[in-house]
């Protein structure tokens, strides 16, 4: 439903339990005056990507449920943790009413949206003006770099700026040096942010570009859309928009008898398979970039396993490790500030997400913990790789999938590793 925010608590999601109520004993210091602290995700569970909201919220819900087990053999006791989950309902007007509300009830630290659009209002509405920290695990538009957030505003996945050039040299690579490829995508900051940097990028590699044809996400239908993205027959088509609004477009294009799925490039978070509402000839052999996560490291694989085993959706979702990332971060910088209260836990989080200090990743969470309370810095490094921010938020290297779609499923061809 369009805004609906309703608000679910973590019953809502199988694998979570509501409040996760820390156990342990004060440091070796002397004892600390305890805290409570509160976070709050806004996930789509309805909307153009509610494909993705069962996999983030559990994702959530898991860093919590491994910080209780650390906290306690770190031997803490005076630390409690509670989340919430509202719905956004993919839409900008729901992520703030869902941030507001979670905030009203005293949410310490915000994780979402999982579309820039919805993160930008929800900055500039609630977390902001609220000194509440907010970690946004699938947003790429680069105007989140310069967005007047205070230092309140920190993201998991890189900006388009470091994506344009890898998407756009992976088109040449496929189609061939010349090429003219149709750009199009939905008229907000998705589409926006990236479609003009990646106009840039194609032409400097040589290739030819038609539009791009920006659209409006709320459109009923676009039978004139998809007869302008094929329009003189191009090589192959950029296409940007989110799962269940695509399911619209790609029927219309496929309509239009001209068009052809292993023709298609896309980016940003797309559904590990393909799912029922899309037409499959719309997206079957597409080929896509998405910030990725490290394949193969014992954090990644651990954490496929605990996702797999534990009660909820089993279905993983493309960066859903972003949002569990997301959680350890508020976490372990409300552990550093000793505190449950938003102004005081970001001060901390690039202390605990960036070097300098000891790497650990979620596998030796206790440790990382004793180590804050010891006084030294730590540099947390999440299941989605590193989580070193800048002076605005954004993260400093990135991994990228190379990828197409496989007999419906997501197959990851290789990954690049740049920085900025």
């Amino acid at each position: 439903m369009k805004g609906r925010t309703g608000v679910r608590w973590l019953a809502a999601v199988a694998a979570v339990a509501v409040l996760a109520t820390v156990a342990g004993m004060s440091t070796a210091s002397g004892a600390q005056s305890g805290f409570t602290l509160r976070i709050g995700v806004v996930v789509p569970f309805t909307g153009a990507s509610a494909v993705f909201g069962p996999a983030y919220a559990k994702a959530a819900g898991l860093a919590v449920q491994q910080a209780k087990t650390s906290l306690r053999r770190a031997g803490i006791n005076n630390v409690k943790i509670e989340i919430e989950y509202a719905d956004d309902g993919t839409t900008p007007e729901g992520g703030v009413n869902a941030a507001r509300t979670m905030i009203s009830k005293g949410a310490d630290c915000i994780l979402g949206a999982l579309t820039s659009g919805s993160s930008i209002a929800i900055a500039q509405a609630a977390t902001v003006p609220a000194r509440v920290p907010q970690i946004g695990p699938n947003n790429s538009s680069p105007a989140l770099t310069d967005l007047k957030d205070n230092g309140y505003f920190f993201r998991t996945m890189p900006s388009d700026t470091l994506q344009a050039p890898i998407l756009a040299r992976l088109i040449k690579e496929e189609m061939g040096a010349g090429k003219t490829i149709s750009l199009a995508g939905r008229n907000d900051a998705f589409g926006t942010g990236l479609l003009p940097i990646l106009k840039t990028a194609l032409e400097r590699v040589g290739m030819k570009t038609q539009g791009p044809l920006l659209y409006d996400p709320t459109a009923a239908s676009y039978n004139s859309e998809a007869d302008d993205i094929v329009k003189g027959n191009p090589d192959a088509y950029v296409i940007l928009d989110f799962p269940a609004n695509y399911a619209k477009i790609g029927s219309a294009l496929l309509r239009t008898g001209r068009f052809n799925g292993r023709r298609l490039f896309v980016a940003g978070g797309w559904p590990a398979t393909i799912p029922s509402f899309i037409p499959t000839a719309s997206l079957e052999g597409a080929r896509g970039t998405v910030a990725g996560s490290p394949t193969g490291t014992k954090a990644a694989e651990s954490f496929h396993r605990l996702f797999t085993a534990r009660p909820g959706t089993k279905d993983r979702q493309t960066l859903d490790a972003n949002n569990f990332d997301g959680a350890m971060i508020c976490i372990l910088a409300a552990v550093a500030a000793n505190s449950g209260r938003g102004s005081d836990i970001v001060k901390q989080i690039p202390r605990v997400a960036s070097a300098p200090g000891r790497t650990y990743t979620y596998l030796n969470l206790a440790g990382a913990i004793r180590a804050i309370k010891a006084g030294k810095d730590i540099n947390y490094e999440g299941v989605g790789g590193p989580v070193d921010f800048d002076q605005n938020g954004d993260l400093k290297a990135a991994l990228y999938n190379v990828y197409a779609y496989k007999d419906g499923k997501q197959d990851v061809i290789r990954q690049l590793k740049i920085r900025k």
